[in-house]
């Protein structure tokens, strides 16, 4: 099955996620198009998380899936945040890290708790690895390190 036809992708609803959202960072060029931002996700998930920032959802308005799934909702202190899921966690948060170091933008401390959390909770798997490898050996010429040596998350204090 090829999703890369606009075609293919809208009958599937899928389209392109920015982790680092566009409207707070990522929106020009080559943030707007560098890979270890971007992930497919289904468009009904990324329209409803918007530009939200990530964090733990405790009063759930969506859930897509079951209880492993992503959601939307409010944290403990009632702000609109996006958890994605379970396996995509470590991702977003090493997508995250990547993408302020790079772009030098700064994570919110809130949400970067939460980030560094999941980072933990979500190691690198062989299909991530996979992905940072082909991206960096095809497209980009350079490599996420937070993918490659996940202990340098823990020698920056504030990202």
């Amino acid at each position: 099955m090829r999703l890369h036809r606009r075609k293919e992708r809208r009958r599937f609803g899928l389209n392109k996620e920015h982790t680092w959202p566009q409207s707070l960072g990522a929106g020009s060029e080559p943030a707007r198009s560098d890979l270890y931002n971007l992930f497919p996700t289904r468009s009904d998930v990324n329209s409803s998380r918007g530009n939200s920032p990530f964090g733990v959802v405790v009063r759930v308005d969506r859930l897509w899936d079951d209880a492993s799934g992503s959601k939307v909702g409010g944290d403990a202190d009632g702000l609109r945040v996006f958890e994605p899921r379970l396996v995509h966690k470590g991702n977003v948060a090493r997508a995250m890290f990547y993408f302020s170091i790079v772009y030098s933008l700064a994570i919110d401390s809130k949400q970067e708790v939460s980030l560094r959390s999941w980072h933990r909770l979500d190691p690198v798997d062989e299909a991530e690895l996979a992905r940072a490898d082909k991206i960096a050996a095809k497209y980009q010429k350079n490599r996420n390190p937070f993918i490659d040596i996940p202990a340098f998350v823990d020698r920056i204090s504030d990202f």
